[in-house]
């Protein structure tokens, strides 16, 4: 009884995600799974999924593609050049804008006017390929002028005709070019390169033909306009002729005339006359108020140059004879005399030249008011002369106006007769020699990448949508602990895939010996070398380690909900605590407990009469002769007051009890979703194992069930468990070794 297990790695799962601290364990080491290996996991998990999306995508692409009929799409390409300098009303060129006009070709040559002129053409509605329905056929009238505005009036196949023709005509504009490529598609290549060019030497011609009835119209109304416009020219000429003469006036050119040449002197005449006048008025206007000195006319006098360098001569002969003689002496008088004679011609001198000036003035003004008097007296020319303007102007508009339309009207005749168009055919579409479409290698190939693009897309949407957990991968990311056990599912000899235990509800077989055990107790006992032993035993190993030197005493076994193997797990961990001491497992499970069906045992007594009697826990144990050192604690399942006898005191005074008499006391619980029971049992014991099952127990489950563990300060999880794995699936390729090496020493 006091010997203890080696120590045995459990089986685990690989430890993708970084190191996170779990319910009431210490943090653990991780190792980060690469992303690549994730998503090959996730491929591997719903490989049939994809294998079958991918199997009806190229199984719909490969019959689609082989029953798709051969059709040909031979190309003419058309050239659009820009308008050149057509006949129009205003002289434009038909178009400002490249891309617009092409863009406008374009379009019309997909105009049901372009097409039913086709169909008429080729007798299209006559063709079993464009109107299938062999009556419309039959019915069919030919319309007797096609030109003509009856175009509209279609019979009903050429109704079928024109769709078909609009659905198989493709227009593809090259913008990077003026060509327009024009194609249609049948299953008869002759018939296609026929449309393809005849549409396009259709459009043509229209577009000849409609400027060619445009250019006529337009000349035939301006011919009539020409005798109208003559007649205004004419007649704007002579009135222009007869004023002209009657004023006097001759046009010396096109811009002058001798009235306005007299007009140019008079003015220049008159700026030059006030030019002159203000100039000397200004010079007058100064010498009123100083001296003349600095007038130009005084200071460049050649007489007063020669008087004012005499007379400062003899001011110099005066100052020196002053000296030498004296005042009163005769010389110095004959100076003076000099002197002040000198002095009287210079002002003389002055004063004339002054007076010149104003002379000048005089006759500035008097000049300046002769050619303002002029100017006003040929007011009334002016008028005249407005008037001349004005019919000058209107006989030069007649006259441009009747020679541009005369040009305009002799271009239209040469431009119609040329019979030149801006369209033209670059290449002509030939009979294919090969098939345009289907391409079966690019179909295939295409279709080979969708499935596989596809399929893995489904597995990885269906990953996202599926929250059930299946791999330990998904336990981990739900819980963010690392440990994790795996508990297979595996085949004993005889036996079908192996159940959890019998159904809920099921009669518990009665024998009173001991040993009719669950499939699950005679693999652990039976099979003890098998995977499936091997993993119950490692889980075990792992909840004794779980705390270094102080091993948990009383462990709980716990589920969100029933049915994922909670009591299995239960069982077959209280038998392999039994082979290392005195083991105890309690079925606290008191609405279906099934602890006692798992080891083929009955008793008439059993936990709900202990907690609702009172008494020693003893009178319920019961031994199971087959393993040694375990002994159950049967529930006796139905009681409706359950919930109430466990969370009363005297379930802590039985689990007292028990710690005092057993070595390991394994506790089997109620689901912790629907019930209390298992919160409040999770408070009274040293440790849970907490168990979901693969493909049942789902992500938010599992979230919520160790919320509630946290609410209630429940004890920690020593380690969480994946129950009933299939190992045989690619999700555990790991475990193919050990299972075929379990096979091999079975043999």
């Amino acid at each position: 009884m006091g010997e203890t297990l080696a120590p045995v790695r459990p089986v685990r799962a690989p430890q993708p995600v970084p190191a996170v601290q779990g319910p009431g364990r210490g943090p653990s080491v991780r190792v980060k799974t690469p992303e690549w290996v994730l998503a090959l996991g996730v491929l591997r998990k719903h490989w049939r999924l994809s294998g079958l999306f991918a199997a009806v995508v190229m199984l719909t692409v490969i019959i689609v593609t082989f029953s798709m009929r051969a059709v040909y799409e031979p190309s003419a390409r058309l050239e659009v050049d820009p308008p050149g300098e057509t006949f129009s009303l205003d002289g434009g060129s038909g178009g400002g804008n490249d891309d617009a006009y092409v863009e406008t070709q374009a379009q019309n040559l997909k105009s049901d006017k372009l097409a039913v002129a086709v169909i008429r053409k080729l007798h299209l509605d006559q063709n079993p390929d464009l109107v299938p329905d062999a009556e419309e056929r039959a019915q069919s009238q030919p319309v007797a002028n096609p030109d003509s505005d009856a175009v509209l009036q279609l019979t009903p196949a050429e109704n079928t005709a024109l769709g078909a023709l609009h659905s198989r005509l493709t227009i593809r504009r090259d913008t990077a070019s003026r060509l327009i490529t024009v194609s249609f598609a049948d299953y008869d290549p002759q018939l296609a390169a026929l449309v393809s060019n005849t549409v396009v030497t259709t459009f043509i011609e229209q577009g000849y033909e409609e400027q060619h009835d445009s250019i006529m119209k337009s000349t035939e109304w301006l011919s009539k306009q020409l005798d109208d416009i003559r007649t205004k020219m004419e007649d704007s000429n002579r009135v222009l002729t007869d004023f002209q003469q009657k004023i006097g006036v001759a046009d010396l050119d096109d811009n002058k005339s001798t009235f306005s040449e007299q007009m140019e002197d008079l003015n220049r005449q008159l700026t030059q006359a006030e030019a002159d006048r203000i100039q000397i008025q200004a010079m007058l206007r100064n010498v009123r108020v100083g001296s003349a000195d600095w007038l130009p006319e005084v200071r460049d006098n050649p007489v007063v140059q020669q008087l004012s360098e005499k007379l400062a001569d003899a001011q110099s002969q005066l100052s020196q004879a002053t000296v030498v003689y004296g005042k009163n002496h005769p010389n110095v008088e004959k100076l003076e005399n000099q002197v002040d004679e000198l002095s009287k011609q210079l002002n003389a001198q002055k004063l004339a030249i002054v007076g010149s000036l104003r002379s000048s003035y005089d006759a500035a003004n008097a000049r300046e008011q002769l050619m303002t008097s002029q100017i006003k007296g040929t007011t009334s020319q002016l008028n005249q002369m407005a008037r001349y303007n004005a019919l000058k102007k209107d006989a030069q508009a007649n006259s441009e106006l009747y020679n541009s339309l005369y040009a305009r009207v002799k271009e239209a005749g040469i431009s119609a007769a040329s019979k030149s168009s801006n369209l033209r055919v670059v290449d002509e579409a030939r009979v294919l020699d090969s098939p345009t479409r289907p391409n079966r290698f690019l179909n295939l190939a295409v279709g080979t990448m969708a499935a596989l693009m596809g399929g893995i897309a489904l597995a990885f949407l269906r990953e996202q949508i599926d929250a059930r957990i299946f791999t330990p991968e998904d336990m981990q990311h739900s819980i963010g602990n690392a440990n994790v056990s795996i508990v297979p599912q595996f085949f004993l000899p005889g036996q079908n895939l192996l159940p959890s235990g019998p159904r809920e509800g099921a009669p518990v077989p009665v024998t009173g010996k001991g040993e009719n055990f669950g499939p699950w107790v005679r693999m652990l006992l039976e099979e003890p070398h098998s995977p499936g032993a091997e993993a119950l035993r490692a889980l075990y190993t792992s909840v004794v380690l779980s705390r270094a030197g102080s091993p948990p005493q009383v462990t709980m076994v716990v589920s969100s909900l029933p049915a994922e193997g909670k009591t299995t797990v239960a069982v077959n961990l209280a038998v392999a605590m039994a082979q290392h001491g005195s083991t105890c497992i309690v079925d606290a499970d008191l609405r279906r407990g099934r602890v006692a069906s798992e080891f083929g045992i009955t008793s008439k007594f059993g936990l709900t009469d202990v907690l609702a009697t009172g008494g020693s826990i003893k009178r319920a144990y019961v031994a199971v002769p087959s393993v040694p050192n375990l002994v159950v604690v049967p529930s006796h399942p139905g009681n409706p007051n359950a919930g109430q006898l466990i969370c009363s005191e005297m379930m802590s005074e039985i689990l007292r009890e028990l710690r005092s008499q057993f070595r390991f006391v394994v506790v089997d619980s109620a689901p912790l979703l629907p019930f209390a029971d298992g919160r409040a049992l999770a408070t009274l014991v040293d440790g849970l194992v907490f168990v979901g099952r693969s493909g049942i127990t789902t992500h938010h489950v599992m979230r919520r069930s160790l919320e509630l563990l946290d609410e209630v300060h429940g004890a920690p999880v020593l380690e969480f468990v994946l129950n009933a794995a299939d190992i045989t699936s690619a999700q555990y390729r790991y475990y193919q070794y050990g299972y075929d090496y379990y096979r091999s020493a079975s043999k």
